[in-house]
């Protein structure tokens, strides 16, 4: 049986989040988004998890890694491309192996997608999977160009020619390889673009057997580079959490005036009021009714228990 790795790239330098804080720590629903990506990373039980980062993040990377088990934080000494971190890996790992590669900054991935990128890679016997999506509005990200299920390449944005800007089919930014032919590709690979990178995708014009696998939920894929898009998420991740709530028999009067998050717990039959503020661990029983303008954070709030303002 191969090894199985995951590569989880965190060595971006986040300079249009304009903050001083490095752009995977900033949190999503109270959780750090680089530990969204590692524990959906976790879905399928790899060997070893290894995060790459830089020099700037390097600790505080190790620190939150400390948290999890068969994680190793590797630095990126100069930041290439996403092809350069990957290649970081070449004389770590197994080359008779599967590898999982993720961004660090894009925590809507679901453990489900995940696995079903692996699945592929197994059933297919494929060289190499990746994940694409259609989405609404394509800017900024890598079009796919396809004869029909046939990969032809991928075209950053910022590279693509005026036809290829109109293909609404990108590329996720998620992916599973066997080892070997992605390290002999990322030897072939040139920073012939408009950035100067060694870009990842790019060793598809190498690999034999590429599999595409598209999601129908596009908004899985969505990554973050600036504030605007760190709020996209976060709606949908709030989204998410509270359609979770209601299909256990939690009752929402509006629902999109309530921020609740990822590891509040409520009961069956609560009611949740308008512009209520759910924090930390609190823990709601059941058949509770947490009244408008209320925030609570850490608090155990039994069975039955009525909070009016």
């Amino acid at each position: 049986m191969r090894k199985i790795y995951a590569a989880i790239l965190a060595g971006g330098l986040s300079k249009r989040m304009k903050s001083k804080l490095p752009k995977v720590f900033h949190k999503i629903s109270g959780k750090m988004m680089i530990e969204w990506s590692i524990e959906a990373a976790l879905s399928i039980n790899p060997d070893k998890t290894f995060v790459i980062g830089n020099s700037e993040n390097e600790e505080d990377l190790k620190r939150v890694c400390s948290n999890y088990e068969n994680i190793e934080v590797v630095l990126q000494e100069v930041p290439k491309g996403t092809g350069d971190a990957v290649n970081t890996l070449k004389d770590i790992i197994d080359r008779d192996s599967f590898i999982y590669v993720a961004p660090g900054d894009a925590p809507l991935i679901k453990h489900s997608t995940v696995k079903a990128l692996f699945e592929t890679a197994l059933n297919e016997n494929a060289d190499a999977v990746i994940l694409t999506a259609e989405v609404p509005n394509p800017y900024g990200y890598g079009r796919i160009v396809r004869d029909g299920n046939k990969l032809l390449r991928i075209v950053e944005h910022r590279d693509a020619n005026e036809w290829e800007l109109k293909i609404k089919e990108v590329n996720g930014g998620f992916y599973v390889f066997k080892s070997a032919p992605l390290f002999d590709a990322l030897k072939t690979i040139k920073p012939d673009n408009s950035q100067g990178e060694y870009y990842l995708t790019d060793v598809f014009e190498s690999i034999s057997k590429v599999i595409i696998y598209k999601t129908e939920d596009w908004e899985e894929i969505l990554g973050v580079n600036n504030r605007r898009q760190l709020s996209e998420v976060e709606r949908v991740m709030q989204n998410r959490i509270k359609e979770r709530f209601m299909d256990k028999g939690i009752t929402f009067i509006l629902p999109e005036t309530v921020y609740i998050e990822y590891s509040v717990d409520i009961g069956e039959d609560s009611v949740i009021y308008p512009n209520v503020v759910l924090l930390g661990k609190t823990k709601i029983g059941r058949d509770c009714v947490i009244g408008p303008f209320r925030v609570l954070k850490d608090e155990n709030v039994p069975d039955g228990t009525v909070l009016l303002p």
